[in-house]
């Protein structure tokens, strides 16, 4: 993911020149209402790994991995709160922002505008004993939030969900103590040749992998702590991720490489950085792909062609026609005119946004809570821009 065209969209389609004197700001929309019975519930966790250091300042021994993770979950009321705006910090952020795509702090701040559906610090419900816990994985230069609109309608069907901020991979990090971690994921200009541009990406799959075990260790603990609100409310034997192009490849690394994890779904994910062990090996357990219509790179079709051919779990490939890499975002949903600055796909956006969330959630229903029927090809019938590509039943 471009960081900066994700960002300077966020500015620049609020304003549309009509004049040199004018200009006419476009406001946008908050997120979609999920469609569940629950209230949207939310909350965020500090956390240091001390068993591992800083990928980028590995020459520090004092300075480990770091993170932001945020945890969405079932809610029985929303007590008359407002709803969170889309982004923390907003007064970190901005001038950051700012800085990173050369606009006025002025123009910026209307992202403050966007509210989601999700309200802070609420009790989690106690209509269920427990709930199947679902991670979220952002893309290079994205962040935790990106995909809320699909978060909110997973946790109000009765899922919880999970996502951070993978440090230097998010476009900004901020912690508790006002430490800001900038992005810094671009390959350096020293990198001249394939096979180190590779061992680099493979060293930040891994990252990013590690990251997802830590927070699914950190949260067993805080289902056993019975002090805390969450005490017994993750069902953690069977749990499920998805993630955004590099988030989708990093949910695929942490369905190979942890047992706990026990389906997979990648959103436009990005295959050419996947390990030799995992293409060659497969996968052994449910996974499904959601690309755009048509990918630059002849690597990312041979990568994913060869991990589903090797694979012995159920697999299934799905190409959306018209659509692009920023569709599988909130993005198209805050304005049309994501499409005028040909960010996003001629897929209407409402339609592959309702086609998206019902394939995450019978996804999900069916491996999580062996609920219900999984039938991709009776949800394509539904949507006819949705082309089933592949489908490997193997297991």
């Amino acid at each position: 993911m471009n960081y900066k065209l994700y960002i300077f969209f966020f500015t620049n389609a609020l304003f549309l020149g009509c004049s040199p004197f004018i200009r006419t700001i476009i406001p946008l929309n908050s997120l979609p209402s999920p469609s569940g019975k629950y209230i949207v519930g939310t909350t965020q966790f500090h956390w240091i790994d001390d068993s591992r250091l800083e990928w980028f300042s590995e020459n520090d021994t004092t300075d480990f991995r770091e993170l932001m993770v945020q945890i969405w979950y079932p809610a029985d009321e929303s007590l008359d709160l407002s709803p969170n705006p889309y982004m923390d910090n907003l007064d970190q952020r901005i001038p950051e922002f700012s800085k990173q795509v050369g606009l006025p702090k002025f123009l910026v701040n209307q992202i403050n505008t966007v509210k989601t559906q999700s309200f802070q610090n609420l009790e989690i419900s106690n209509n269920k004993n427990s709930y199947p816990v679902i991670f979220f994985s952002h893309g290079l230069g994205g962040m935790r939030v990106q995909n809320s609109a699909y978060i909110q309608e997973l946790v109000s069907h009765g899922f919880i969900l999970i996502a951070m901020d993978h440090t230097f991979d998010a476009n900004i990090t901020i912690f508790p103590n006002n430490k800001i971690r900038n992005y810094k994921s671009n390959v350096p200009e020293s990198i001249k040749t394939e096979e180190k541009y590779y061992q680099l990406r493979f060293k930040q799959l891994k990252a990013r992998t590690n990251d997802i075990i830590f927070v699914l260790n950190e949260f067993e603990k805080i289902n056993k702590d019975f002090s805390s609100q969450f005490y017994n409310k993750l069902k953690l034997d069977k749990v499920g991720i998805f993630g955004h192009s590099f988030g989708g490849a990093t949910s695929i690394s942490a369905l190979y490489n942890d047992s706990r994890i026990s389906a997979s779904l990648a959103l436009d994910g990005w295959f050419e950085i996947l390990p030799p062990e995992i293409l060659k090996n497969g996968l052994a357990k449910p996974f499904f792909h959601l690309g755009q219509e048509k990918w630059e790179k002849p690597l990312n079709y041979e990568n994913r062609d060869l991990l589903i051919k090797n694979s012995s779990g159920r697999s299934w490939v799905s190409t959306f026609l018209n659509s692009k890499h920023f569709d599988f975002l909130d993005l198209p949903l805050f304005t049309k005119h994501t499409k005028t600055f040909k960010l996003t796909g001629e897929i209407e956006s409402m339609e592959f946004y309702n086609c998206l969330n019902e394939i995450q959630l019978s996804f999900f229903n069916y491996f999580l809570k062996n609920d219900g029927d999984f039938n991709p090809k009776k949800i394509s019938d539904k949507y006819p821009f949705m082309i089933i590509e592949n489908i490997n039943n193997k297991n």
